[in-house]
């Protein structure tokens, strides 16, 4: 059985034609073709006994496979003051285990002419191979591997680390990167997405081995995980594979997971300033709690949030780079999570254009109820993101990823078909309630840049900026500030 859906035609060839024209000055671009009809296979699933759900989504036609074994948290489950636990435990699976060192597991894989990688995220962790279906019993054996008995040797710690500490060194220092681990905090606070997923040098430094194996022994455990398997498959194939290599795994309770609390109306928008003194530029953010992924809101957010910032001619980017050359580029997200997830939107900039740009972040979320998102706007904002989906169904990765996101959300499989007709399905008025709903209330600003250059502009519009200097800033407190 196949689940059918319907795109329009050449969404891609309209948007880079939508592209190109906006770069020449015309305003009046094509409309989109007429819809023709898109089939996608049905995953089917099964449970093992120790309480691994499998996933199997058969596509005969290509000699591929993709494995993807999901566990279902992630960075939100770090520790206190220790952010980064669960992205170092990700990445290690990769780097060693009982019988295979990290260089013998990539040499394995690389013999297959696969890849494997592994690593964590918002809300899930997990390992992925890709081979060719005749190497799938082989590339299976190495991925059991390294996730049920992956060591977390003290050398391999230690080389993680150091090049986390490397990267973030080189990331503080630009207004772009900070500015998005200073907005974390000031959207969340102390709540479990307030902090860097990635770590800070101070809990880089400080986690230990013992960190990463509670971390571990809590969470990977089968009941808390899925097996999804994607390519010239069969059902029958796909659970003989998760009963050879994943059967013996023991069921262990999971641990309690703390719950994400925060909402669009106990957050209090704050205007925050870090004063780089040294950048050349200001990066200028504004942000705030939206939607979780099983939202009814979804897809309503979907399309408003493409309307506002998705692509070169989206409201923001038309607004702040075509018309004024403010900056190479203006854009908005909406990364809804198992807890309320955020809305971001930012533009980097002039260090003394950002207040102008701050200006027009914030008024451009007002437009949206103001100047409804309407006509050929709203075919074009909806056509960009069934464009991308199609295109992202394309590989056997691209149907791993969207499965392990429907697995880690608890969404039923057919949400995989509803995607594109759900976003089609969005009206003008849907947008409007969706960005009166959860645009009302201003956001909060985070600028970083050097203040002297734009902080006398910025307190003309925006009052109650908070100042912190860059020596200052300790981004493992929700008030971002050093104790004294």
């Amino acid at each position: 059985m196949k689940i059918r859906s319907t795109l329009s035609a050449g969404v891609l060839l309209a948007t880079v034609v939508r592209s190109v024209l906006a770069i020449g000055g015309i305003d009046t671009p094509p409309a989109p073709s007429a819809t023709h009809e898109m089939s996608f296979p049905e995953p089917k699933e099964a449970k093992l006994e120790n309480g691994l759900r499998v996933i199997i989504m058969e596509r005969p036609t290509l000699p591929l496979f993709a494995a993807h074994l999901l566990v279902r948290n992630g960075s939100e489950v770090d520790p206190d003051n220790l952010s980064g636990v669960a992205s170092m435990t990700g990445s290690l699976l990769t780097k060693g285990t009982g019988k295979r060192t990290a260089p013998e597991i990539a040499s394995a894989i690389e013999s297959l002419g696969g890849s494997i990688e592994s690593g964590a995220r918002w809300d899930s962790s997990g390992a992925t191979v890709i081979v060719m279906s005749d190497k799938a019993d082989a590339a299976l054996e190495i991925l059991s591997d390294v996730v049920l008995h992956a060591t977390f040797k003290q050398e391999e710690i230690d080389r993680l680390k150091n090049q986390t500490l490397d990267g973030l060194r080189v990331a503080l220092q630009e207004p772009g990167s900070l500015a998005r681990f200073v907005t974390a905090r000031v959207v969340f606070g102390s709540g479990e997405y307030g902090h860097a997923a990635s770590g800070i040098p101070e809990t880089v430094q400080a986690i230990q081995r013992d960190d990463i194996l509670k971390l571990y022994k809590s969470y990977y455990t089968p009941s808390n995980a899925a097996l999804i398997l994607v390519g010239n498959v069969t059902v029958e194939q796909g659970r003989a594979y998760a009963e050879k290599y994943f059967g013996a795994w023991k069921k262990d309770q999971v641990a309690a997971v703390k719950k994400a609390d925060t909402t669009a109306a106990d957050m209090k928008a704050k205007n925050v300033v870090i004063d780089m003194a040294q950048a050349g530029q200001a990066a200028v953010t504004v942000g705030k709690p939206a939607i979780k992924r099983n939202s009814p809101d979804y897809y309503a957010g979907l399309v408003t949030n493409a309307a506002l910032g998705t692509g070169f001619v989206s409201r923001l980017n038309n607004e702040i780079r075509i018309k004024r050359g403010l900056s190479y580029g203006a854009r908005s997200a909406i990364d809804a999570r198992r807890g309320v997830g955020p809305f971001v939107a930012s533009a980097q900039t002039k260090n003394e254009s950002a207040a102008e740009v701050a200006t027009l972040l914030q008024s451009e979320l007002k437009r949206l109820v103001t100047e409804p998102v309407q006509g050929e706007e709203l075919k074009s904002r909806q056509a960009v993101l069934t464009g991308g989906y199609a295109r992202s169904l394309e590989t056997n990765a691209g149907y791993v990823a969207q499965i392990a996101g429907l697995a880690t959300y608890d969404l039923t499989l057919d949400t995989l078909a509803k995607f594109i007709p759900s976003i089609n399905a969005v009206k003008t008025e849907d947008v409007t309630a969706f960005a009166t709903k959860y645009f009302g209330a201003p956001p909060s600003l985070i600028i970083v840049g050097k203040a002297s250059e734009f902080l006398e502009a910025l307190k003309k519009t925006f009052a109650d900026v908070t100042v912190i200097g860059q020596g200052d800033l300790d981004l493992n407190r929700p008030d971002l500030t050093k104790s004294k």
